[in-house]
């Protein structure tokens, strides 16, 4: 789910674009070059299933170039392999047969070096955000940040296509709900909450009842608001769009990520207003959470208990959090029996450990993490997730070995983080001076990092730490 934000950006570029044209199903597709399997299945008699989409993956350059020479969009996703909504993405989404062909696919992990020219291309505030770029110019015509179902991710793709044939039109009048909608995103971007805010809200006054693009801009509101007062400044508007105008969310993952926000809006108060807010969340994310025919993938579905699970909690309903875990490991688990492989089941697994910690059950996520390590050698989550369980059961030994392990195969950020762990294992020991070097490597990591994927405040962080172990 991850705060998802769509948009389509209908904007007038540079140079040509690819056409398009409409499939009998409606579907806009580009005319970029059919791959030769696919095209010899539609003459064939018994047409098999279409292959799984190929992706070109960590290599920005070659996939631009591949988008160039077959004059086709260039589908970006940004992710990390620590990404659960990333993963469900790519497992449940993104290869569906029905989304649009004719795109170039493209997707790197945002934490290795060699992509830090494709980070700075595509900046991501949440993860997995996606594109759709024209690859004339490298010029952004969509971007969804977050999770989407088939169909969502399917209006995407044929929106970004066509936005892509129409760069030159020009058609887009400023006054136009969608043009409003692109400058708030553009000045998000940037950094302008004020300006995103104004533009967010000119884009909802504008648009028409029914307008498909409410919910994002409603979200892009939202956030700008919490970005520019550095906290509760949307809390009067995510009450008022709870109470006065629930049909406008929608029933989707939109609405859950809505509500999410939420409850980021009121956090740390306790006022009247808070306790409104958490409550209408409660009961709303509930009810949709709840309701099989609610277009959410397992990985949203769990995502949307969490939120109830987190707004029970604030109220101080320790047993409705408990029931909203619950719900939510019973969602995980029988997505792990429907899809038994561990590339697949690995999606769940920060989610998993999570849910049984919380339940007072560290020990059976030890366990399933441990077989996860086994099956999955070259992956250092289930290691790095293993040694924060042994931590928390107090098997600090076990839980250092764990941390070591999942050092040797990281990279990253995401490698800096476990660094932080080790440190924080290595001081429950007693080990100080062991403690403050790991911290100090870890500040060296992050120091060394491209700009695009450097983290300044975690550097001030990881010094302030290391200052109290002197």
């Amino acid at each position: 789910m991850q705060r998802l934000l769509s948009l389509t950006l209908l904007i007038a570029c540079g140079t040509s674009s690819p056409p398009v044209q409409t499939t009998p199903q409606g579907t806009v597709t580009t005319t970029a070059e059919v791959p030769p399997t696919v095209a010899s299945a539609s003459a064939s008699t018994a047409v098999p299933p279409p292959p799984s989409p190929v992706w070109i993956e960590d290599d920005y350059a070659r996939a631009l170039a591949a988008a160039k020479r077959s004059n086709a969009p260039l589908l970006v996703d940004a992710s990390a392999v620590w990404c659960h909504t990333c993963k469900a993405m790519r497992a449940f989404v993104l290869e569906d047969a029905s989304l649009p062909t004719g795109f170039v696919r493209f997707s790197f992990d945002v934490e290795k070096e060699q992509n830090a020219d494709a980070s700075a291309a595509f900046p991501t505030h949440v993860l997995p955000t996606f594109f759709v770029v024209d690859p004339s110019d490298a010029s952004i015509q969509g971007r969804w940040e977050g999770a989407g179902s088939v169909q969502q991710m399917r209006a995407f793709m044929t929106d970004g296509a066509r936005a892509v044939a129409l760069a030159h039109s020009s058609d887009l009048r400023k006054d136009d709900p969608l043009a409003m909608l692109l400058a708030g995103h553009r000045a998000a971007l940037k950094n302008d909450a004020t300006e995103a805010e104004k533009q967010f809200a000119a884009a909802l006054a504008a648009g028409p009842q029914g307008w498909e693009h409410a919910v994002e801009a409603m979200l892009g509101l939202v956030k700008a608001q919490r970005h520019r007062t550095g906290g509760g400044g949307c809390a009067e508007t995510v009450e008022k769009a709870l109470t006065e105008t629930p049909s406008r969310l929608g029933r989707t993952s939109l609405t859950a990520d809505y509500a999410s926000e939420a409850l980021d809006c009121v956090e740390g108060s306790h006022d009247a207003r808070a306790k409104h807010v958490r409550e209408l969340v409660a009961k709303s994310v509930a009810d949709l959470a709840r309701d099989p025919s609610t277009p959410l993938s397992p990985d949203d579905r769990a995502d949307a208990w969490k939120t109830v699970w987190d707004a029970r909690q604030a109220l101080g309903d320790h047993a409705g959090a408990l029931d909203a875990a619950r719900a939510r490991l019973d969602v995980i688990m029988k997505a792990v029996a429907a899809r038994p492989e561990p590339e697949i089941t690995t999606t769940f697994d920060g989610a998993r450990m999570e849910t049984l910690e919380f339940l007072g059950r560290g020990e059976e996520a030890a366990q399933f993490l441990a077989a996860q390590e086994k099956a999955l050698p070259s992956d250092y989550n289930p290691a790095h997730r293993l040694a924060h369980v042994y931590f928390k059961l107090g098997k600090n030994a076990d839980a250092l070995a764990a941390i070591d392990r999942a050092i040797g195969k990281g990279y990253g950020a995401r490698k800096g983080l476990m660094l932080r762990l080790k440190a924080d294992i290595l001081v429950a020991m007693g080990k100080r001076a062991e403690a403050r070097a790991a911290l100090e490597q870890q500040l060296a990591l992050y120091q060394s990092l491209p700009d695009a994927q450097k983290k300044p405040g975690y550097e001030k962080s990881v010094q302030e730490q290391i200052d109290k172990l002197k």
